[in-house]
């Protein structure tokens, strides 16, 4: 007879199983290629969209920065007036309002915390001025950088805030822009009473009046949705104008930037901003007159691809798990398909031998019977008459005969139970069907096995459902059954231990557990459990399992086995009703 797994299949599943991952694999790269392709696109918009943009920002900020030079080189004897139109509208008040708030930003710090001198530091190199200096309110300097030896009335500044005519004095824009000529601006302060004041020289305040010009010239633009920010930045990369105006001042370097300053082409990237969002800018040069000037960055948000992109991953995603169930399906159906005619061989194969094992069981079974059986009991009537008729007249004699007939009487009982089990399983296996209470059975039982449990020092405990409904069995046999696992359950156990039976109905079953509180069996022996004539224990048989597992499964029901070396074994009986 052939090997059953040497059949020849007709298709291996193997072949099904590349071709399906072929066309898998050129789902995902198409896919692949697709999200990329969709964001190339929608970059490449973004870019040209920005292109627009920056050539109006260049535009607007190219004229500001004429017109504040024209304007600052016609300024070097006259005092400095911007003209009160276009991008100068409103820029003395501008600065004004924003050294303002800088001198009141700087009393709430050192009200928090007297100012030290790297505080101070840091003050002039944010705001790009000279110095700031706190004075009491006599107009003595108490804290600041640099220390100024001026007195109080040697300022007319701080003259007029001492004599208490105003809160603020200003002397901005008097005079030229000269480097070295010196721009104040002082306020008062309450708490504690005194005043601070900041002096920035002619060259930083052009500075921050071109900062302001450049700021008003891409503020002019309403920004469209989508744009995160538009900034411009010197050929020193700091940064002269933000649509974040606390960006301004900051420098802002990296090889992206350096690129771009020195190409005249627009140069365009993408980096993570921060908590999983991400920046796609795009920055191009400014000149004047054919002198590089700095940069212009706008920056947009990709938010509006993400849905897009989803989209396309979704789909992908459905397409591949279609194809790779189409694959797993096609491949198991096959595979099941083929496998069914070597399932049944085996299974003819597992039968067959069993035949022969029964009817080799059989044969020897009928011989044992024959040619021991009737010696046996012969030998026990001789044992009973020589127990009866012939004890020693000794009596210290006595008890030691008694002992010896009853133990060969013992061992030839033993031997005729083996008997009987070789013809149970030699005898053609028929059921005596009828309709009997499984919790009646089972409540024998319990009676049955408790004075042995109760000599061994095990406890016994039943939970059988009383409401269990009758069904169709042989009692006998399920009796020979539950006898063969109780039994194999007591003696796995020493005193102490637990023997537990219970019920539960299930659907269309009734599942019957045995459980003991036994050793438990090592997992290489779960498989020879029910094998014939493998037993653990020094007198068993080997065969009350095997019996009890073919009751069972004659019933149309299941008995499986579950244990755990050191905690114990439990036996699942499933019948159906």
């Amino acid at each position: 007879m052939p090997e059953p797994d040497k059949i020849k299949r007709t298709f291996s599943p193997l072949y099904l199983a590349i071709f399906s991952g072929v066309i898998l694999a050129i789902v995902m790269v198409n896919g692949i290629l697709e999200v990329n392709r969709t964001r190339r696109g929608f970059y490449l918009l973004l870019e040209r969209e920005a292109m627009v943009l920056l050539q109006h920002y260049e535009k607007n900020v190219q004229e500001a920065t004429a017109a504040f030079q024209t304007l600052e080189s016609g300024s070097g004897k006259d005092p400095f007036t911007p003209p009160n139109s276009g991008f100068f509208f409103g820029l003395e008040e501008s600065i004004t309002e924003y050294l303002v708030e800088a001198l009141h930003r700087i009393d709430q710090m050192d009200r928090e915390k007297p100012l030290t001198l790297s505080d101070f530091q840091s003050l002039i190199d944010q705001y790009l001025i000279t110095s700031v200096i706190i004075y009491d309110s006599n107009g003595n300097p108490l804290r600041g950088l640099p220390s100024s030896p001026s007195s109080p009335r040697g300022d007319p500044l701080l003259w007029q805030l001492i004599a208490k005519k105003r809160s603020v004095a200003i002397d901005l824009f008097t005079k030229p822009l000269a480097e070295d000529h010196l721009f104040s601006i002082a306020i008062s302060r309450e708490n504690p009473p005194g005043m601070i004041a900041l002096r920035l020289n002619g060259k930083q305040l052009s500075r921050l009046c071109r900062q302001f010009v450049i700021q008003k010239a891409i503020s002019d633009m309403a920004l469209r949705e989508g744009v995160l920010f538009v900034s411009v930045q010197d050929d020193q990369f700091i940064t002269l104008a933000h649509t974040d105006p606390s960006l301004i001042g900051r420098r802002e370097e990296d090889p992206f930037l350096k690129g771009a300053l020195h190409t005249r082409r627009p140069l365009s990237r993408l980096y993570p901003l921060g908590k999983g969002e991400e920046v796609f800018e795009v920055a191009k040069s400014f000149s004047l007159k054919g002198t590089p000037m700095g940069l212009i960055r706008v920056g947009y948000s990709p938010k509006e691809i993400y849905p897009i992109l989803r989209q396309i991953r979704r789909n992908v995603a459905l397409s591949i798990f279609f194809f790779a169930a189409l694959g797993f399906f096609a491949t198991a159906w096959i595979w099941i398909n083929q496998n069914r005619h070597l399932r049944k061989m085996k299974e003819m194969e597992g039968r067959i031998q069993l035949a022969e094992r029964l009817s080799s069981l059989g044969h020897l079974a009928a011989g044992v019977a024959h040619e021991i059986r009737n010696p046996l009991n012969a030998i026990g009537m001789g044992l009973q008459r020589l127990k009866r008729e012939f004890l020693p007249q000794d009596p210290s004699k006595k008890e030691e005969y008694t002992f010896f007939t009853e133990l060969i009487l013992k061992e030839i009982r033993r031997m005729n139970e083996i008997i009987e089990r070789f013809l149970t399983l030699s005898r053609p296996f028929q059921l005596d069907l009828r309709v009997s209470s499984l919790t009646e059975l089972l409540e024998n039982l319990v009676t049955l096995f408790q004075e042995e449990a109760s000599s061994r020092g095990i406890i016994l405990r039943k939970q059988v459902d009383s409401e269990l409904p009758p069904f169709k069995m042989d009692p006998e046999r399920l009796t020979q059954a539950f006898i063969n696992i109780m039994k194999n359950g007591m003696e796995a156990m020493g005193p102490g231990g637990i023997l537990s039976i219970e019920t539960r109905p299930l659907k269309d079953q009734v599942v019957v557990t045995v459980s003991d509180s036994g050793p438990g069996i090592p997992a290489d022996r779960m498989e020879k459990i029910f094998n014939y004539y493998y037993t653990t224990k020094e007198k068993g048989v080997g065969l009350g399992l095997p019996i009890a597992h073919r009751i069972i499964e004659a019933h149309g029901g299941q008995l499986l086995i579950e244990s755990k070396p050191g905690i114990g074994t439990k036996v699942t009986v499933r019948l159906p009703i």
